[in-house]
């Protein structure tokens, strides 16, 4: 689960050489052939996707915006678009999707290159660096990381121990 949702990341990023950091992500969504629009929506929904739309709730911080937009706009790339014909769907698979989605949004604004550089950093400043929510840093270096990358630190860690 984690390869394909990273791997269509790095896709992305692949698409659209060159992104400067923190990612912005009203572009890419744009660019990806959605468009996303403000709304009054009631809590806890902070987001919704239908079809080329990505709804974000009204007054979340800009962090969370990001976020939530990479997390949609993984739906649109992942799974069809969709997300509010759930009704008829197997939990499993929406956990599933749910899960992909997350993943995603941790690949597409924490990108390995550029993780890469930065990894001996503290969370809260990881979190600084990619405007994002530190628990989805948290994410992106434990459960969301791919093997390669778990390496790759490892290596980068000792390289740097005295």
């Amino acid at each position: 689960m984690i390869s394909m949702a990273a791997e269509k990341a790095k896709m992305i990023h692949a698409r659209y050489p060159g992104l400067p950091f923190p990612i912005d992500m009203e572009y890419l969504a744009s660019a990806e052939g959605c468009e996303v629009v403000d709304w009054p929506f009631l809590a806890p929904v902070k987001e919704v996707k239908q079809g080329r739309w990505i709804g974000i709730a009204e007054g979340v911080s800009r962090r969370e915006r990001r976020y939530l937009i990479a997390h949609a706009l993984a739906h649109q790339l992942l799974h069809c678009g969709n997300q509010l014909s759930f009704l008829q769907w197997q939990k499993a698979t929406v956990l599933k999707q749910e899960q992909e989605a997350e993943i995603f949004a941790a690949h597409i604004l924490m990108p390995q290159p550029e993780l890469d550089k930065v990894i001996n950093l503290p969370a809260w400043d990881l979190a600084d660096y990619f405007d994002v929510p530190e628990k989805l840093v948290r994410e992106r270096i434990s459960d969301f990381a791919t093997e390669e990358e778990l390496a790759n630190w490892e290596e980068i860690n000792w390289n740097v121990l005295p």
